[in-house]
């Protein structure tokens, strides 16, 4: 994922977007096709801000893999999302 994505704004608009809208945007940041991300989302239960917030953290590179571990314990259904997009690429 680029560095130049601004995860601030992204998590803004994420809020106001159709489901359907938001998946393509992270298809689009992704290598990841609009149902793969339809059923990871599904599965994990969370927001679409929430998973911009996920997402902000996995590419925040000065965070350390604990703190990055630690910040997506705490946003609701982070967990599970992760480990939704875990099993999609692993």
């Amino acid at each position: 994922m680029s560095d130049n994505i601004n995860w601030d704004n992204l998590a803004n608009e994420a809020a106001d977007q159709t489901d359907a809208e938001f998946n393509t945007t992270i298809a689009s940041l992704t290598r990841m096709s609009i149902a793969e991300i339809d059923q990871f989302i599904a599965e994990s239960k969370i927001s679409n801000a929430n998973a911009i917030k996920v997402l902000k953290e996995i590419n925040d590179a000065a965070a350390s893999n604990s703190a990055k571990a630690d910040a997506i314990a705490n946003i609701d259904n982070g967990v599970s999302f992760l480990v939704s997009l875990a099993n999609r690429i692993v």
